[in-house]
């Protein structure tokens, strides 16, 4: 199964939709990632930062950061149906699988 390709919202961000049609599953970013304090080795470099999405941005969980776009992209992941909640057999048709 293909991964649905992100939608790119400005030049450096995107959503990322998976199971509901309306409301993304995830945000990538292009950030700059600086070394830490005392590396002296680390480089600035750019990175995929991939976030759980969330109306309120306070609310939103770091998923990682990634080299590429397509990692960024494979990591967000589908939700899992409960299977309580999925409706099989002839129940699936609603009000048209009823026989009269």
């Amino acid at each position: 199964m293909s991964l649905p390709r992100p939608i790119r919202i400005s030049r450096v961000e995107w959503v990322c939709m998976r199971n509901d049609p309306v409301l993304p599953k995830a945000v990538i970013r292009l950030v700059t990632v600086r070394p830490r304090v005392g590396d002296h080795e680390g480089v600035p470099c750019e990175r995929y930062r991939v976030v759980t999405w969330a109306p309120d941005s306070a609310d939103r969980l770091l998923v990682g950061y990634f080299a590429s776009l397509g990692e960024a992209n494979a990591a967000v992941r589908f939700d899992i149906p409960d299977p309580a909640t999925v409706v099989t057999g002839h129940a699936a048709f609603g009000m048209y699988g009823r026989t009269r």
